[in-house]
């Protein structure tokens, strides 16, 4: 039998469009309301509104882009042409919106140009459509591109290449601004079309399910689960749906913690334990060990299976909330011990939970799965930050409340884990496992 590598470099290269659409929404999320408050004088409800319209739209089309993704048939693949064209939609509604802004500043500091917010406004829609037509297609690249043991460590490149578009903006991105909104713009327009650039000419996506088929078949994989080429939809049975439901449960649990401490985080810091805004060194430890744990998080969920390793993940990551709250000002050094612990528990649960989700799935489905996953992500990120603030404002600890709704949701997440029964790659005979999970590069 011929050994199946873990082809790390071909896991790189699908996780390009990734990294594009990281490095897009760092900016995006960082800049817009920037450009709003000071440059169009709206208030902070005005682009709180505003910035509330991708979460909006990614509700609406993520999903309808993964199914959409699944029944192409073309020269380019499945996903790719999405990719393509969803990219430079993005760019030019980038574009249109620095365009937008220096007619506004042409204009004048004090009032807002109509025509000028208008244009504004369209090449935003224009850009967070764009953005949305390919996020679910180029997730279910890791899956299309290796079998089915393999896809968790495809998914941990998948989270460390966007993890370092997110590290790549902070460091590089941030320092641009003291230079104008213009120049971090076209800093980050000439970075995702160099990495689109380099996708497209050095990957060929049918190419690769080809070749996945052919080693499908060198295993003894192949099964209706694992053909490509008509576009019925799975049907699940009952077991196979609750499990889905699990998953997605744990999902959006997941993301209601974690979307909440990072949008209050801030505040937590600076109004609740009195540091200064500036000391981001923590954050950034976190984010950095995150993806530096997702590795090993992935050799663990191939020795103990994806649902044990999701599991463990939300009890640590619990644990860890429930050591942020009992910081306070005179002990904020120990943030440092409960964000190595978080970073720990994160990627067990993240790297994990979109395979379970397409394992249920039929390989000709996997993009319509990949949008399920993000419903579940998404309606977590529009419902988390405003009742985070109703919980900050009850509870009595002001922003240090904060943990205790992170802890709250994460430890749900964990009871939600156990009615997950489905999810861990298909039992193959065990020289074909071991083989297939072999780390060593073609």
């Amino acid at each position: 039998m011929k050994k199946i590598k873990m082809n790390w470099g071909k896991a790189a290269l699908i996780s390009l469009p990734f990294f594009s659409i990281t490095i897009f929404w760092q900016a995006y999320d960082y800049i817009v309301p920037l450009i709003l408050s000071y440059h169009f004088h709206i208030s902070t409800v005005g682009y709180s509104v505003i910035m509330s319209i991708d979460n909006i739209v990614a509700l609406l089309f993520l999903p309808l882009f993964g199914v959409i993704s699944d029944k192409i048939n073309s020269k380019m693949g499945r996903r790719t042409p999405l990719i393509l064209w969803g990219t430079i939609g993005g760019l030019f509604g980038l574009v249109a919106m620095n365009m937008a802004d220096t007619m506004q500043l042409a204009y004048s500091l004090e009032t807002i140009s109509v025509s000028a917010f208008v244009l504004f406004l369209i090449a935003l829609l224009i850009a967070v459509f764009s953005m949305s037509i390919f996020r679910s297609p180029a997730a279910a690249l890791s899956a299309d591109c290796f079998i089915r043991p393999q896809r968790t460590k495809a998914n941990a490149m998948l989270t460390l290449i966007g993890g370092l578009a997110g590290v790549i903006f902070a460091i590089l991105g941030r320092a641009l601004l003291s230079r104008g909104f213009s120049i971090t713009i076209a800093f980050v327009a000439i970075v995702m079309v160099i990495v689109t650039a380099v996708y497209m000419i050095f990957f060929r996506e049918n190419k690769a399910i080809a070749h996945v088929q052919r080693q499908n078949a060198e295993l003894g994989l192949t099964d209706e689960k694992t053909q490509v080429g008509d576009n019925k939809v799975t049907k699940l049975s009952k077991p196979e749906f609750k499990s889905l439901f699990a998953i997605l449960g744990v999902v959006a649990l997941m993301y209601m913690g974690y979307n909440a401490f990072g949008t209050h985080y801030s505040n937590y810091l600076t109004k609740y334990l009195l540091q200064d805004a500036s000391w981001t060194t923590p954050y950034l430890l976190r984010v950095v060990l995150i993806l530096i744990f997702a590795f090993p998080a992935a050799a663990l969920s191939s020795k103990i299976g994806r649902r044990k390793s999701a599991l463990i993940g939300m009890i640590i990551i619990a644990f860890s909330f429930l050591g942020l709250g009992s910081i306070t000002s005179a002990n904020v050094s120990f943030i440092y011990i409960w964000f190595v612990i978080y970073s720990i528990g994160f990627p067990m649960v993240s790297i994990n939970a979109g395979p379970m989700v397409v394992e249920l799935a039929k390989d000709r489905d996997t993009g319509r799965y990949m949008g399920y996953y993000y419903i579940a992500a998404t309606v977590a990120q529009i419902i988390t930050p405003t009742l985070a603030s109703v919980f900050i404002e009850t509870l009595g600890f002001g922003y240090g409340s904060i943990t205790w709704y992170a802890f709250t949701f994460s430890t749900l997440g964990a009871v939600c884990c156990m009615f997950i029964k489905l999810g861990d790659a298909k039992p193959i005979m065990r020289e074909a496992l071991e083989l297939a999970s072999e780390e060593v590069l073609d």
